[in-house]
């Protein structure tokens, strides 16, 4: 029996440390986007899912089961062109990392990207979750398995 473990480094947020479950919110940052909102609305209307719960939302990462922190990748990657990781520790907390990556796989806008202009798309995209403020910071998230 073998037993690895990983590690995933970035500059992010432990999405866990959203506390709120506003479903009025959850609609407003999904409207962001509009293709990945059809398919989570795709995903429901197969499970015969009609009025759909905060918990519902959160099953639609039937891969990895990371919930709000798919959501928000899938969200941002598709309103701002920004690739993160979502990812969770050995204590099964949510992240979302942006990860360094090598000058060639990066694009023009990771090539601009500065700590300040990525603490401000994730402090407006989670902004739109909750009024609390999330701790924006370096993360060494592991797990293994």
């Amino acid at each position: 029996m073998s037993y690895s473990t990983w590690h995933n480094y970035g500059y992010g947020v432990c999405v866990d440390d959203i506390g709120t479950q506003d479903m009025a919110r959850l609609q407003t940052l999904l409207e962001l986007a509009p293709k990945f909102k059809a398919k989570i609305d795709g995903w429901l209307s197969e499970q015969e899912i009609e009025e759909p719960s905060w918990d519902n939302y959160m099953e639609f990462d039937q891969d990895f089961y990371l919930g709000l922190a798919t959501l928000l990748k899938e969200v941002i990657a598709e309103a701002e062109g920004i690739d993160l990781t979502a990812c969770d520790d050995y204590e099964g907390k949510a992240h979302l990392l942006y990860q360094p990556m090598y000058p060639w796989k990066m694009d023009d806008i990771d090539c601009g990207m500065t700590e300040e202009r990525l603490a401000g798309i994730l402090r407006h995209y989670i902004g739109i979750l909750t009024d609390d403020p999330i701790e924006i910071d370096y993360q060494e998230v592991e797990n293994g398995g």
